[in-house]
């Protein structure tokens, strides 16, 4: 089971506000469980994450300090609620949300070259989060987890050191400190996108089963969605939505609560995302001296993180999990894909299909000598990548180029570094500039 209560339903409409969301009218932020740090992927995979793997309990206690630390600042759209806590506040949860953490990369990247006579040690660190808002419904007896926002988190970060290598335990420092960072930068103007609103109604007609209620519209709403019944403000019973008209729904209430007609009702809207949702869902290497440099399926998930962190800057889209990497299942209705928990057992999780599938291309690399002297050449350096977005009918071709002064001999171990650090760079020009 996953470690987190299961709760009162909400409506998870996929809209963008254009509104500040009224205020609640029992002046409480709504709850939301947080269920901690979670592994893309399955048990079988579970080998290629090497890092994460020794850094597990450190990394889950380092990210829900920083998640504590926000959420006991008041400076996220609700109220989130840990583990720990789930036993005293259980009775005032009202919503089926949660937010976890997934970890989709954990690369390090450590080589040594020589220069001058003297051994340089380089290493990056490339850590990637995917944070997830999900709604768990209870469907035959199993729980279906259905992701309804998400955004990534990349931390990115190199170092330099002298005839000493990076030893893991600073490589794992490096890693832990790189995901905290992140996190710290982006979750609340990322969750700022999410917000509440109210929807009130009214008893209409009575029985020892069910109520009617006019709640003036029903767009928004769904079948199987919790709602309360209110007395002076205040909570009093849920019930659940049975049956959806054009203004009104039938409420099936709980055993020994009966509703009065007048007695007034209120369902939650959480707006937490927009119709704009984009996923990469591929990244070719048809360059064939890029292949070389950089494997497909190594540089593709890397890429991916990076396009989709930077489009989520962009107001009004949201960014789906990239379906690059993975264990994925794809279906006419969405896909699916599977998580492993801290005790190693998999979840399912489901996505719907995203309105603007991406593709990117790494169709080029190139370095060379632009000058040079008896100590040092000028290199410069450049990438190409192709931006496919079939449903916009959108293509175009972006290029980022840098030019470096470097010791002599050090050339042929630079060009891979700096191109891979171009490409991130040029990951992020193509996102922001890409006119969609």
């Amino acid at each position: 089971m996953l470690l987190r209560l299961i709760l009162p339903l909400i409506t998870l409409a996929f809209l963008w506000p254009c509104l500040p969301a009224p205020a609640r009218a029992d002046g409480e932020r709504a709850h939301v469980a947080y269920t901690g740090v979670y592994l893309m992927g399955n048990a079988r995979t579970k080998g290629n994450f090497p890092v994460y793997l020794r850094n597990q309990r450190a990394l889950r206690d380092a990210l829900r300090v920083e998640m504590k630390r926000v959420d006991e600042q008041g400076l996220l759209p609700f109220k989130l609620i840990f583990d720990t806590d789930m036993e005293e506040v259980k009775l005032r949860l009202d919503n089926t949300l949660s937010l976890a953490l997934v970890v989709v990369r954990d690369d390090v990247g450590a080589e040594s070259f020589n220069a001058a006579g003297t051994q340089i040690n380089k290493t990056i660190v490339n850590v990637g989060i995917t944070a997830i808002l999900y709604d768990t419904r209870m469907i035959n007896g199993q729980d279906r987890n259905t992701v309804v926002f998400s955004f990534p988190l990349v931390g990115y970060a190199q170092r330099l050191d002298g005839e000493k290598k990076c030893s893991d335990a600073e490589i794992d420092s490096l890693f832990i400190g790189s995901a905290v960072t992140a996190l710290r930068e982006n979750i609340v103007q990322r969750l700022a996108r999410v917000t509440l609103s109210d929807i009130f109604g009214t008893v209409t007609q009575a029985s020892a089963a069910a109520a009617t209620v006019d709640l003036g519209a029903t767009s928004g709403l769904e079948e199987g969605q919790r709602v309360y019944f209110l007395a002076a403000g205040k909570k009093v019973a849920a019930g659940t939505i049975v049956k959806l008209g054009k203004k009104s729904a039938v409420v099936e209430v709980p055993n020994g609560f009966a509703p009065r007609p007048g007695m007034k009702v209120r369902a939650t809207n959480m707006r937490a995302s927009s119709e704009e949702t984009f996923q990469v869902v591929e990244v070719r290497v048809s360059s064939r001296k890029a292949a070389k440099l950089f494997p497909q399926e190594v540089i593709g998930p890397q890429a991916a993180q990076w396009f989709s962190n930077f489009l989520t800057d962009r107001g009004g889209k949201v960014v789906l999990p990239s379906r690059v990497g993975g264990e994925w299942d794809q279906s006419a209705t969405g896909t699916a894909f599977t998580l492993v928990d801290r005790g190693g057992l998999e979840h399912r999780f489901e996505l719907p299909p995203p309105r603007y599938p991406v593709s990117l291309d790494l169709t080029g690399v190139s370095s060379k000598v632009t000058e040079s002297n008896d100590v040092n050449d000028v290199c410069m350096f450049k990438v190409w990548l192709k931006v496919s977005i079939p449903a916009m009918k959108y293509e175009k071709e972006f290029n980022a180029f840098s030019s470096k002064t470097l010791v002599k001999g050090v050339q042929s171990f630079e060009e891979k570094n700096e191109l891979f650090d171009l490409l991130y760079q040029l990951t992020a020009k193509a996102a922001r500039e890409a006119e969609i």
